[in-house]
């Protein structure tokens, strides 16, 4: 599962659980709103913090990648868009070499 879903979980968890307990400590919509929105900062930034040091720790072999194949891969590529760029001169240099734009060998009906 991707940290991101941890995180949005969280979140949502964070919020009520703050919605929850500011319900049943306070009388005040005001201070209820307060708590709520702090309570879910609060675990916002708890939840980041694990986050950041499982992405950094555990995660991180995901990132590595594998230069020797990347490079073929950049390599054909390169190949292929040299082979597109000849063939799209080629026909331009056919289209302005043709007659088909030359308004004199259209027949009139």
């Amino acid at each position: 599962m991707r940290p991101n879903n941890y995180i949005y979980f969280f979140i949502v968890l964070g919020f009520f659980m703050g919605l929850a307990f500011a319900l049943a400590k306070f009388n005040e919509p005001e201070m209820i709103l307060l708590w709520t929105v702090i309570t879910t900062v609060g675990v916002y930034l708890i939840v980041m913090f694990f986050a950041s040091i499982y992405i950094r720790f555990i995660g991180s072999d995901k990132l590595n990648f594998n230069k020797n194949t990347l490079e073929k891969k950049i390599d054909y590529f390169d190949r292929e868009f040299g082979i597109r760029e000849k063939e799209v001169a080629s026909i331009r240099q056919f289209i302005k070499d043709s007659d088909f734009l030359d308004n004199n060998t259209v027949s009139a009906t």
